[in-house]
């Protein structure tokens, strides 16, 4: 029986299976954004994904920066969540619905890591403390996000506006896209 706030079960599912997938985007993101590797942070990333990622590796090598282990276990991972939340709500999906659900929430998933980052990174410089790990980690993910956006903001009293807009058109494109698919 499901109440007004939903079936739990299908929410622990889908965190679960989000939180495993989240991880291994930011594992992706990091190597490809060739992220300090000395990072405590990153290294607990790369701790928690060795075991999923190391006998993948085995038959699909990394392209130059693309760890590819990565990205197929991700869709993977993807398909096996969409599948289980289906079949626990008595839905059946075709290929096409299950391929596309399974990319929408791709998408989803990885521009939740970035706007969840970067709003992150933005209340850890309002804070002040820029030497922690953490700080560091976030400072290696979200760069190459942020730093195109800095160059055409202007700073006004030295406040850097550029994490704003970063967060305001990842919610915008998760807004497009979701209306495109589902709309």
């Amino acid at each position: 029986m499901t109440g007004s706030f939903g079936d739990p079960s299908l929410f622990l599912v889908r965190t679960l299976f989000e939180l495993v997938i989240f991880v291994l985007f930011a594992r992706y993101f990091l190597q490809l954004f060739r992220a300090s590797f000395y990072n405590p942070v990153t290294q607990a990333i790369v701790r928690i994904t060795d075991p999923l990622l190391n006998p993948l590796r085995m038959f699909i090598p990394a392209a130059g920066r693309h760890d590819l282990a990565s990205l197929v276990l991700i869709v993977i991972l993807l398909f096996a969540m969409v599948a289980t939340l289906s079949y626990l709500q008595g839905a059946v999906l075709n290929a096409t619905g299950l391929t596309l659900s399974a990319l929408y929430f791709g998408f989803l998933t990885a521009t939740n890591l970035f706007f969840w980052t970067v709003l992150f990174r933005a209340i850890a410089s309002w804070i002040g403390n820029s030497r922690s790990p953490a700080v560091s980690f976030l400072e290696d993910l979200t760069e190459p996000v942020v730093a195109p956006v800095r160059r055409f903001m202007p700073q006004l009293g030295g406040i850097d506006l550029s994490p704003l807009v970063v967060l305001l058109g990842i919610s915008l494109l998760q807004m497009i896209v979701g209306n495109l698919l589902l709309g």
